[in-house]
């Protein structure tokens, strides 16, 4: 084998390690739980979005109590250090409900008003830290 076909050979380890451990420098990411009120009382079946300035967005579910996990993919639970716009839809599947069995809910009259002033056009800023982890969005 001549010389000049084994020395690419000797630098491919090194070259590897290098684009592996730049691959690993992903954002930052903390697992964040918490609860999603409205007027002081619990958002049930809800649907949250939290897009950062840059990068993934993440979302979370919100049970019969608003209580929620954010997820940043489907296997890993988390949302990025820093800030984010926050938006909440009513889920399409609500368990146990003719809307989950159709694919379609309407959200109960009296949340109407604030999923038309937290929805797709919200304004609605927060900023996630390193040591979030118990989250409160208690919206008026």
């Amino acid at each position: 084998m001549s010389r000049s076909r084994i020395r690419p050979l000797r630098w491919t380890p090194l070259f590897c390690l290098l684009t592996l451990t730049g691959c690993g420098d992903g954002p930052k990411v903390v697992e964040v739980s918490g609860t999603l009120t409205y007027k002081g009382k619990p958002v049930p079946y809800a649907l949250i979005n939290f897009t950062p300035e840059e990068g993934r967005s993440s979302v979370a579910e919100t049970d019969a109590e608003g209580r929620f996990t954010i997820r940043y993919t489907m296997d890993k639970a988390g949302v990025q250090v820093g800030k984010h716009k926050v938006s909440v839809s009513p889920r399409q599947n609500v368990p146990g409900t003719q809307a989950s069995i159709e694919g379609k809910a309407a959200p109960p009259k009296e949340l109407e008003e604030f999923y038309a002033k937290y929805g797709q056009k919200s304004t609605k800023e927060i900023v996630i830290e390193k040591s979030t982890s118990d989250l409160k969005l208690d919206l008026d």
